[in-house]
């Protein structure tokens, strides 16, 4: 398939033309050099790993080729400029045009951009892109609890702007910067950076308009350019409308134009919101200077058969759900995560924990941090392009670094420094962070504030982990932390209310249980800044085996394919959401050997009333965790319906109680998610 690039540039009015390149790739083998190699044709985002999620604990990570042709009128184009713009390319890329090398990029979650103008001739051009998801050791992540998916797993962008123009290649960014210099609830002092690529300065301006959400100019400015950076500093908001969350998560439009003798020649647009936020080390995270429990959940940027490819619906429909779970903040783990991704949580009001691809083995055996020049510079740039390219969201309050290095390898705390340092040269405005497992230890006082991965109750024999912060917080020496892992795996194909977890039974009330207990604890301590679930939504993982799919961690409180939401999500939903809801728990628990039982109902509502078999059993109020627990409930022998009442909501399950059936430990086989048995 050929593309035209005047079809890119019709009705051009002289400002820059952006047009997404998803049909027509050509995809073979990256070793396959014959003439006329043997190729599929694919629609980008796409990779090579898409099946793989199916087939357990393998997945393929080699080198591919994807090529198509473009139609360049080097007449009709004169004056123009064209660039390739790759939002991710998982995890090394080199571009060619026509077989004429154009660069490279190491790292899979991070944008990058590309000028071509001068490889392209009269006619038909190809574009190879070479994408491997091979290992190596100078390209991160090294580790990590998730797949690798290869491909050209995000969008690709043509870019055509005239010879002068805002920058589309500072770091794969869009070349504008807001800076919040000052927000009150008075006033917004801002200063926006624009990177400009010129031919010369004579005659350029750049205008800059901050625009409301009814389509007001609230405040713009015109500035001379003499460089290839401008700053418009003088930009100022009285009384603005904050960026204030879940309450009210406003967003202004900022314009900017490049002008020569008064005529626009380039325009990006982005949005952004206005706020400010900072930590109490003993009473936490605050929003425009009121209180604010960031508690949710982990994501994984990955919808169920997606394997990480860019999906708008699959992130819509997740941060819906997100958002209807109660949650106040997510974070993003273990990579950056899309602009669109960022965007859904941009307007719904969630703060972000952002995190670098730089993941540490946690308990498996690697490294996560290799002391190598190539590494790190890899690192390094990954970090720079992560917060450049995400720098207007007002959802993103934290930079994380990393998340659980570890000192049993190369000692990683002098490059986290580094990593640090430029984090605030950059951006001195957000807080950096980064997630620790093992011990405080080597980690203090490299970023503004910190966060555990605890798992109580699950990998930790023990409850406590209240306990447990205490002492930490002592120990942490008036550093800010959070808790930003915690729970369980759980299976709604498994239960039982034991608390036994072995390799393969997972059950899910023995999950439930889990979350209660931390969250009790948790609850009740505001110096945690923030409270997030180990995870949302189970998700692949090749090194996994256990639980019900061999190559799936099944931590998540919703199912991979997003069908069903288990126990402890309503649970959490009781305490998090405002809007009324009831839950029975267990109810996926519908076949019985014990007569006598508890029913447990997750609730916001102050009491309930329960049924059994149609006969009123009683009345209870909820516990401070939003539980109400009806003690031993006689079921009769056969089928029992189970009704719970509280004000105008009903809930309703059924389970049958077999007296002589034989009570066995779930034992699944491990089969895979088509329900194969590997």
């Amino acid at each position: 398939m050929c593309f035209c690039l005047l079809c890119a540039v019709a009705g051009w009015s002289a400002t820059r033309s952006v047009t997404t390149l998803s049909n027509g790739w050509q995809f073979y083998p990256a070793y396959d050099v014959s003439r006329h190699p043997k190729a599929e044709t694919v629609s980008v985002p796409h990779t090579w790993n898409l099946n793989d999620v199916f087939n357990g604990m393998k997945y393929e990570r080699g080198a591919y080729m994807y090529e198509r042709q473009l139609n360049y009128d080097a007449a009709q184009m004169q004056g123009k400029r064209v660039f390739l713009k790759f939002d991710a390319v998982n995890s090394f890329a080199e571009v060619a045009v026509n077989q004429q090398y154009v660069g490279h990029h190491a790292g899979g979650y991070t944008a990058f951009c590309l000028e071509i103008t001068d490889k392209l001739k009269d006619g038909d051009n190809k574009i190879s892109v070479l994408a491997s998801n091979a290992y190596r050791t100078d390209v991160a992540p090294l580790a990590g609890d998730f797949n690798v998916y290869g491909g050209i797993t995000r969008p690709v962008k043509l870019i055509i702007t005239g010879s002068d123009c805002i920058s589309p290649l500072d770091y794969g960014s869009c070349g504008v910067y807001v800076h919040q210099d000052k927000v009150t609830r008075e006033q917004a002092d801002i200063t926006v950076e624009t990177m400009l690529s010129l031919s010369g300065v004579q005659g350029k301006a750049v205008r800059v308009s901050i625009i409301d959400d009814g389509g007001t100019v609230v405040a713009e400015q015109t500035s001379a350019v003499s460089s290839h950076i401008s700053h418009q500093t003088a930009l100022s908001i009285a009384h603005p409308q904050l960026w204030d969350g879940r309450d009210n998560p406003y967003q202004y439009k900022v314009k900017v134009e490049l002008m020569a003798d008064g005529r626009v020649v380039d325009c990006v647009e982005e949005p952004t919101g206005f706020r400010f936020f900072s930590i109490d080390v003993d009473k936490g995270f605050f929003l425009n200077g009121k209180h604010l429990d960031l508690h949710g959940v982990c994501r994984h940027e990955e919808g169920y058969k997606t394997a990480g490819l860019y999906n708008e619906a699959a992130m819509k429909q997740d941060a819906d759900i997100i958002r209807d779970l109660g949650s106040t903040g997510v974070r993003f783990v273990h990579y950056p995560h899309s602009k669109y991704d960022v965007q859904m949580y941009d307007e719904r009001g969630i703060v972000l924990w952002y995190e670098l691809n730089l993941a540490g083995p946690g308990g498996y055996n690697s490294p996560g941090y290799m002391k190598n020049p190539q590494f790190e510079a890899n690192v390094m740039q990954n970090l720079i392009e992560m917060i450049k390219q995400n720098y207007n969201s007002p959802a993103i309050c934290f930079w994380s670094l990393c998340n659980e290095l570890s000192f049993k390898y190369d000692e990683p705390a002098t490059f986290l420094r580094e990593l640090n340092a430029k984090a605030k040269q950059i951006d001195p405005q957000r807080l950096t962070t980064l997630a620790i497992c093992y011990s405080q230890d080597g980690f203090q006082g490299i970023t503004d504030t910190f966060g555990w991965n605890k798992y109580f109750g699950f990998y930790e024999n023990q409850s406590g982990v209240g306990e447990f912060f205490d002492q930490a917080k002592i120990e942490a020496n008036g550093i800010p932390m959070g808790l930003c892992e915690y729970g369980a795996a759980g299976s709604p194909n498994q239960h039982g209310f034991e608390k036994k977890v072995t390799n393969r039974i997972h059950y899910e009330e023995n999950q439930a249980r889990v979350h209660e207990e931390n969250w009790r604890d948790m609850y009740k301590r505001p110096y945690a800044w923030c409270k997030f679930i180990w995870q949302y939504s189970d998700n692949p993982s090749s090194i996994r085996d256990e639980g019900d799919y061999r190559g799936m961690n099944d931590k998540g409180i919703v199912t991979y394919d997003r069908k069903v939401f288990k126990d402890s999500y309503y649970f959490y939903k009781a305490n998090w959401n405002t809007e009324p809801m009831l839950y029975i728990a267990a109810r996926r628990y519908t076949q019985r050997t014990d007569a006598v039982t508890d029913v447990k109902v997750y609730t916001n509502q102050p009491q309930a009333t329960l049924y059994v078999n149609g006969k009123k059993i009683g009345k209870a109020k909820k516990d401070d965790i939003s539980r109400i627990v009806f003690k031993n409930v006689t079921l009769r022998e056969g089928e029992n319906t189970i009704t719970v009442k509280a004000g105008k909501l009903t809930d309703e399950c059924r389970c049958t109680f077999n007296p002589n059936a034989k009570k066995e430990d779930a034992k699944p086989q491990g089969g895979r998610l088509d329900g194969a048995v590997n």
